[in-house]
């Protein structure tokens, strides 16, 4: 049977699901860096609290490529930098914790769709939603499929599927504006 196309969340269905993730500090904080970052589940789950670099405003995400661990800049905004620096220290974490490990995949996954029905939306939705709304939201605004390849690390425009080694650094401002109201 071939696969079908998932369908992609507004604006209104994203807001919906992170307002019902309100009630879970750290579903609402993954979901929100998710939303604004456009990373996979995967790149997650090895990022430590000395990954985030405050200052700069990015966190390290590693993926594995060819066998090895790959390391890849995500940008993060103020607000992202705000609710960051906020869990960890409401849940003293200390630098060698790792900030999104709390539940496994599964785990995820059934609160994506437990918070999706919640919300009163209707079609299938899975983490890879927010990746997908993430990249839209950039097309939408202009962004070229060059500056999207960076930016999410794909290493090929045609298909963004091949990942690039780390985000542009003379992108990173024009990013931050462009993420503010994603």
């Amino acid at each position: 049977m071939p696969k079908t196309e998932p369908i992609p969340c507004t604006k209104e269905e994203m807001d919906a699901i992170l307002n019902a993730a309100m009630e879970d500090d750290f579903f609402f904080m993954l979901f929100k860096v998710a939303r604004k970052t456009g990373r996979r589940l995967g790149e997650y789950f090895d990022v430590q609290v000395k990954d985030v670099d405050f200052d700069k405003r990015i966190m390290m995400t590693k993926v594995l490529k060819r066998k090895k661990k790959v390391m890849k800049e995500a940008i993060l905004d103020d607000e992202l930098i705000y609710l960051i620096k906020s869990y960890v220290q409401r849940h003293k974490l200390k630098l060698e914790d790792y900030l999104f490990r709390k539940v496994g995949y599964r785990q995820i996954q059934n609160k994506i769709v437990s918070y999706s029905k919640k919300a009163g939306i209707k079609h299938k939705v899975s983490f890879h939603n927010f990746r997908h709304y993430f990249v839209t939201e950039l097309f939408k605004k202009g962004w070229t499929y060059d500056k999207i390849a960076k930016l999410t690390g794909h290493s090929s425009v045609g298909t963004l599927v091949n990942y690039d080694h780390s985000v542009a650094s003379d992108i990173a401002v024009e990013a931050r504006a462009d993420i503010m109201d994603i």
